[in-house]
């Protein structure tokens, strides 16, 4: 209970009254009867001086106006009763202030006043006057910048994309003078040796052209960055090899892998080297009907991964001299199909940019007389990119006809999502 009292201001005051009257009467004692004992063990008794370190306030309509240049606390001298300085050191209740009510925008001197010491004290702060700049009050969106460093120091095999901030502004609110400075909430990034996406908050601040941090509020005062890092990608076709025959008085009608394109990873440099993987050799010995076998990718040196790592095979054979029900490989031809558009779902032009080839080539399998009447405008080919975020995305493409014939490739398509760059800055 009497620690609770303690903290209390007017109990404080209580004590250092009591206190002030005790030293009176001592005093008082000591000056009546030549001397006092316990007046003799208390040296704060008469006059004295001490330093405070003295809080400023400031009287001005914070609604409307902000001051610079005020600090927090002033070194003040104070002389008087010791009595006086003991209460003063008790209860803490003084201050300094200054008034800028109906001060125009700009540099003034204005005069310290004294608040709360007492009138049997002399007060003297270390300065007098304090040069205050007063400015008008205003709220400023400034746009966030993410500078993205040594990016070329990133893990080996992998890219960065474009940053993502919670927040694409900041509300900052302070003199509009000083505001003038801020242009963006810049926020630099260390990539170095990257390897997957990552996120780092920042504490936010704005700096002026000598690198000083611009007194103001910042909303939020905190901001989430997210990075995406990916690896360096390409899609390539699968070309199947195979070996040995089929069974005498057979023969393979066509070959069909279900999957046609396989995606590599590694270095820029390496993946342009590479134009294609192949599979291992698929036999088809004894072969008399057609089969489904699983096989293996051969992977290409100087790649990290690659996907699939192996695709299942369709063998289609028959007997040479049967009235086959599918076509005889006579029959069936391979066309290339020019300038096909390709059409987006659930792109939101909103939030990023887009990087695709608008029209691709098609490769297709089908007879020859319904080859001869296919061109671009009979295929339609569809990416969903609905719900992606920013990076590069491997796809597959949807097709869509009325005709016949089997599509050989391409399957997929790579698609980059990039965040719409009015808040984004990268550097090396």
């Amino acid at each position: 209970m009497f620690e609770k009292w303690f903290n209390e201001r007017w109990f404080l005051r209580i004590v250092a009254v009591l206190l002030a009257i005790m030293l009176y009467l001592m005093v008082a004692g000591s000056n009546s009867t030549g001397k006092s004992d316990a007046a003799s063990l208390l040296p704060i008794a008469g006059q004295g001086s001490a330093k405070f370190d003295v809080p400023v306030t400031v009287n001005y309509d914070e609604t409307q106006w902000v001051a610079y240049n005020i600090p927090e606390t002033i070194e003040t001298t104070v002389k008087g009763p010791s009595s006086s300085l003991t209460m003063l050191r008790l209860v803490k209740d003084f201050g300094l202030s200054i008034d800028l009510t109906g001060l125009d925008p700009g540099y003034h001197r204005v005069r310290l006043a004294a608040n709360g010491f007492g009138k049997d004290v002399e007060v003297t702060p270390k300065q007098e006057t304090i040069e205050v700049f007063l400015d008008k009050k205003v709220t400023k969106e400034v746009p966030v910048q993410v500078a993205l460093l040594n990016k070329n120091k990133i893990a080996e095999g992998y890219v960065v994309g474009e940053a993502q901030p919670t927040r694409q502004t900041v509300s900052v609110t302070g003199g509009a003078e000083k505001l003038q400075a801020i242009t963006a909430i810049q926020v630099p990034i260390d990539v170095t040796g990257r390897a997957e996406t990552f996120t780092e908050s920042f504490n936010v601040k704005a700096t002026d052209a000598n690198g000083n941090t611009i007194s103001a509020t910042y909303d939020p005062e905190q901001l989430d960055v997210t990075v995406p890092v990916y690896k360096e990608s390409k899609t390539v076709p699968i070309n199947v090899e195979t070996t040995d025959a089929v069974k005498k008085g057979y023969k393979v009608v066509k070959i069909v892998p279900v999957i046609t394109e396989a995606r590599l990873y590694g270095t820029k440099e390496e993946l342009s080297r590479i134009g294609s993987v192949n599979t291992e050799a698929v036999s088809l010995k004894g072969l008399t009907k057609t089969v489904d076998r699983t096989v293996k990718l051969v992977e290409p040196d100087n790649v990290t991964a690659m996907e699939p790592t192996s695709i299942t095979v369709s063998i289609v054979v028959e007997k040479e001299n049967a009235k086959a029900t599918t076509e005889t490989v006579e029959d069936r031809a391979e066309k290339t199909i020019s300038g096909i558009p390709v059409t987006l779902n659930g792109f939101d032009e909103a939030k990023y940019t887009i990087d695709y080839e608008q029209t691709i080539d098609l490769v297709v399998r089908g007879s020859e007389a319904d080859l001869a009447s296919i061109d671009a405008t009979d295929i339609k080919a569809v990416i969903d990119v609905t719900g992606l975020k920013e990076g590069t995305h491997g796809l597959p493409i949807s097709y869509q006809t009325s005709k016949a014939f089997d599509v050989l490739r391409p399957d997929n398509m790579d698609i980059t999502l990039k965040a719409i760059p009015r808040t984004s800055v990268q550097t090396n």
